[in-house]
């Protein structure tokens, strides 16, 4: 992951960058029942704040499941390595942050349910819908890490939840 983006470019820089309000933009999953309406991944992200020098990251969201909106929030932990988070949420998730700019923050996550169910997941945060050369990048990322580009939902505009 070029050396996880130079370790997030020192790591200060990019923690002022990755906190604040931020909308989920786009999701994909290997298993697309995950991420479709009323899937128990798909998240509607509102808030990403980071304590202890970005060794824990908070990320607010809402999940919208038989016609209600529950407001969550999970706490991911900095793991050995430097560069995965792990929170418990639907199962056991890692993530890691593998791009970042001021206008988005993708983040790849492979969850393990319940019923140990692996699903890789691409998560794409921001506030504005993805320019076409932002959706060929992101279906591109998607076939490396094996997920169907079909798979891609974007659901900047189908959040159903408070602002």
């Amino acid at each position: 992951m070029v050396k996880f983006l130079l370790l997030a470019l020192a790591f200060g820089l990019a923690q002022a960058e990755i906190e604040g309000e931020w909308k989920t933009v786009a999701i994909a999953a290997d298993n697309v029942d995950k991420i479709e309406p009323a899937g128990e991944m798909r998240l509607y992200c509102r808030e990403i704040t980071c304590e202890e020098d970005c060794k824990i990251l908070k990320i607010t969201f809402y999940v919208h499941e038989n016609g209600h909106c529950s407001l969550t929030t999970v706490t991911g932990y900095l793991q050995e390595d430097g560069e995965t988070f792990r929170t418990q949420y639907q199962g056991d998730n890692h993530y890691a942050v593998v791009k970042q700019t001021p206008e988005n923050i993708v983040f790849y996550s492979e969850n393990v349910d319940r019923a140990s169910r692996k699903t890789k997941l691409i998560f794409v945060v921001g506030k504005n819908p993805l320019t076409p050369e932002q959706k060929d990048k992101l279906g591109e990322f998607a076939v490396s890490k094996n997920i169907p580009p079909e798979n891609i939902r974007e659901v900047l505009g189908t959040d159903p939840c408070p602002q």
